[in-house]
């Protein structure tokens, strides 16, 4: 019995993910059932192999619905510390937070201190 090279598969599945968000890119204005299609594969790829999905590539898509953000097809606001992005397509509301870069913050906290 073969032993299975789970860092190659690795490596291939997030090749494959990358591949099928820009060719999500590429489709969303033209057809947007196939750009949900492309989200819907990577997602499955990671799900299968354990990989987490990069932060860039989670906030190009509504987690309920999958389907990818484009113009005229969700809204933006931002309230206090985050950023609040509706889907317009099944309504689902993607709340991320807004954090201050932790070295910028020390080194303020340093010079005035000092």
């Amino acid at each position: 019995m073969l032993k299975r090279e789970k860092r190659l598969e690795r490596k291939i599945a997030r090749e494959r993910i990358a591949k099928l968000f820009q060719m999500m890119e590429e489709m969303k204005n033209k057809d947007y059932e196939l750009a949900r299609r492309y989200v819907e594969l990577a997602k499955r790829i990671a799900m299968k192999y354990r990989i987490k999905l990069p932060k860039e590539y989670k906030l190009k898509f509504c987690k309920k619905c999958l389907y990818p953000y484009k113009e005229g097809r969700f809204r933006v606001r931002i309230a206090k510390s985050r950023v609040i992005i509706t889907c317009l397509n099944c309504g689902y509301i993607k709340r991320v937070p807004i954090r201050p870069i932790r070295k910028k913050i020390d080194e303020e906290n340093k010079k005035g201190k000092g």
